[in-house]
């Protein structure tokens, strides 16, 4: 029996499995708020407002703000559609938005966060399982991907269950009370409960998007390149692990990522595909490294520490080829990894976007190996927080609009007029609304060129959250050492940094605390060409590593290091393309070719030295959740 009713019309009431559901409370975000002049440089707080507006605008108020989770450019005009994939991209949406307002203090769209914690309960199985109903959403079978369909019009997908366990996590550490720490610890014992059991590994029947439980008799593993997409769930269970301390959680996840690593990675860490094809989704493997480095925190697993740095150390070398105009020490990197373009497919044949997903993760990566002492990739991070990553989330939105009159020659190019949108799609502000999203197939040098739809929100949570993870680990402050790891602009409760990068080689770091001060100087920098001044007087400065201390600092001091930056120019190959790069600092503010339909880099105003000012309102969250 199917429960797509043929006469379906917008609005129609939504099936969900469970009609018992508390009153909410969604907790307030609270903190500090101030204006300030700033330079008008990367500012990730900013970022994050972008990406809440993207978040929560692209939603439907008739599908209980259930998000799009396409959105199509080359239609006329464009349009957002409803998927398959839309509740698990929703779960990633709701564990990044309320992680991007503690940074931000956007209240935009509040009543749309709670009522996706609304249809997270109402989501949620007598087994303690999340299922998406059937009943009122027929897009619920769109692409193909999802078979299964329960007795009762439910749909049962491990992979989203994933999320939700990310999700809840965050919900639970917000409010400090019971109801999302019992429902993520029933939704743990659920997955355990549905996890083949296979001794040293675990996996999902038949696959990690349509999940069933396969009966009695022997499960050989499911092997369909499908699962390289299942380190959503090991990952949520690893969140469960932390916030709950449940060990039997812990322990599937560890069975999970070893079916992983056993089936969709090579010995050397190098990223495969099904029956150990060398042609492996880039987004799904790099996850998959994310989830593993964190399972390896939590369980002090030193040797799949191991695994990961050399995973990602082959990954990093994607696109390998440079030639560098001049005899620059840093030139040896390769050129995918000094913009931090990373493909969509690895060892394809034919030229491959670069999903903003495996940007992000690849950030994530180098930010946790570096912040555990595995690595330093600290300046991996810098440069692809700069590049890709800033340049992949989208800030004007007029070109949208022109997109299908512009030539684009993708196979699948089309048009369609609005009286041939679909029954599950919007034309209503569809650019407007996308602001703050991240790109889904983008080329180095132009934000889109016509592969695929134009944005898939996939892209959009996961970059969301590594705004998080970036943010957080600007600076950490503990036991009185304020250790300042990456010159971007931060407020905090100790201090605030003003990076005048690239305009010029100059950082202030604003003192609220007392603290003892490092800050970490980037590659291209040697400790003769650094220089530190307190409120105009110079102090000397002690070196560790690449940590220049500053030493003791007091409330109102202002710490200013300043240094040379310069432009230097390389020639590179970036997924079978040949560019010509022209970096200040670590920031690309010149590539040529150009793009044509929304072209990347337009930073000329970067290069003449003259640092520009905004007036920007910073937060200051009472809240502390370190994710």
């Amino acid at each position: 029996m199917s429960f797509v009713a043929s006469n379906w019309k917008a609005g129609d009431p939504i099936g969900y499995i469970n009609s018992d559901v508390p009153d909410l409370d969604l907790p307030s975000y609270r903190g500090q708020r101030y204006e300030i002049w700033v330079p008008d440089t990367l500012d990730l707080q900013e970022r994050a407002r972008l990406a809440i507006h993207a978040m929560t605008e692209c939603t439907d108020p008739l599908a209980d703000h259930e998000i799009y989770w396409k959105v199509y450019f080359r239609t006329t005009p464009p349009q957002m559609q409803h998927d398959w994939a839309d509740p698990t991209v929703q779960a990633k949406f709701q564990e990044a938005v309320p992680l991007l307002r503690l940074i931000s203090g956007s209240d935009q769209n509040l009543h749309v966060e709670r009522k996706w914690m609304e249809v997270a309960l109402r989501g949620i199985g007598p087994d303690g399982l999340f299922y998406s109903p059937v009943r009122g959403r027929p897009w619920a079978y769109l692409n193909g991907l999802v078979a299964q369909e329960s007795p009762d019009g439910q749909i049962l997908t491990p992979f989203t269950c994933g999320k939700m366990l990310s999700a809840m996590a965050v919900l639970a550490l917000r409010d400090g009370g019971h109801l999302w720490r019992q429902c993520a610890r029933r939704l743990a014992d659920g997955l355990i409960e549905l996890a083949v059991d296979a001794g040293e590994i675990a996996f999902f029947w038949p696959h990690c998007c349509d999940a069933a439980r396969p009966g009695d008799g022997q499960v050989t593993p499911a092997t369909g390149a499908l699962n390289s997409e299942g380190s959503r769930v090991p990952h949520g269970l690893v969140h469960a692990y932390r916030l709950l301390g449940y060990e039997p959680a812990l322990t599937l996840a560890r069975k999970l990522l070893t079916y992983q690593r056993r089936y969709f990675y090579g010995i050397d860490g190098s990223f495969r595909g099904k029956d150990g094809d060398p042609m492996a989704h880039f987004h799904a493997h790099s996850h998959g490294l994310l989830a593993m480095v964190e399972y390896a925190l939590a369980a002090d697993d030193q040797e799949l520490m191991q695994f990961v740095v050399r995973s990602f150390e082959s990954a990093r070398s994607v696109g390998a080829n440079l030639e560098p105009r001049a005899p620059y020490e840093f030139a040896r990197t390769p050129g995918a990894a000094l913009v931090g373009y990373f493909p969509e497919w690895v060892n394809s044949p034919w030229w491959e976007a670069s999903e903003l997903c495996e940007v992000a993760d690849m950030i994530a990566v180098a930010l946790q190996l570096s912040e555990a002492g595995v690595g330093d990739y600290w300046d991996d991070a810098d440069r692809w927080i700069r590049n890709m990553f800033a340049e992949g989330q989208l800030r004007t939105t007029d070109w949208i609009n022109r997109v299908a009159e512009v030539g684009l020659t993708a196979p699948e190019a089309g048009r369609v007029t609005p009286s041939t949108v679909g029954d599950h799609a919007t034309t209503e502000r569809v650019a407007e609304r996308s602001m703050g999203s991240f790109a889904g197939w983008p080329a180095a040098n132009d934000w889109y060129v016509g592969n695929g739809a134009g944005i898939m929100h996939c892209c959009t949570a996961n970059s969301a959250l590594t705004i998080r993870r970036a943010w957080e680990r600007i600076l950490r402050y503990r036991d009185g050492y304020l250790r300042v790891n990456l010159l971007l602009n931060r407020a905090s409760p100790w201090a605030d940094v003003a990076s005048h990068i690239p305009y010029q080689g100059r950082v202030d770091v604003k003192i609220k605390q007392p603290v003892d001060l490092s800050v970490r100087i980037p590659e291209w920098l040697g400790p003769q060409e650094t220089h530190c001044q307190i409120d105009g007087e110079e102090r000397r400065l002690c070196w560790e590593g690449r940590y220049a201390r500053v030493g003791e600092v007091k409330p109102g001091n202002v710490a200013t290091l300043t240094f040379a930056i310069f432009e230097r120019t390389d020639v590179v190959s970036i997924e079978k393309q040949r560019f010509v790069l022209v970096r200040r600092g670590n920031e690309v503010v010149s590539i040529e070719p150009h793009g044509r339909y929304h072209p990347l880099y337009q930073r000329d105003h970067y290069r003449d030295g003259t640092t520009r000012w905004r007036m920007a309102c910073r937060f200051v969250s009472d809240e502390s959740i370190d994710w």
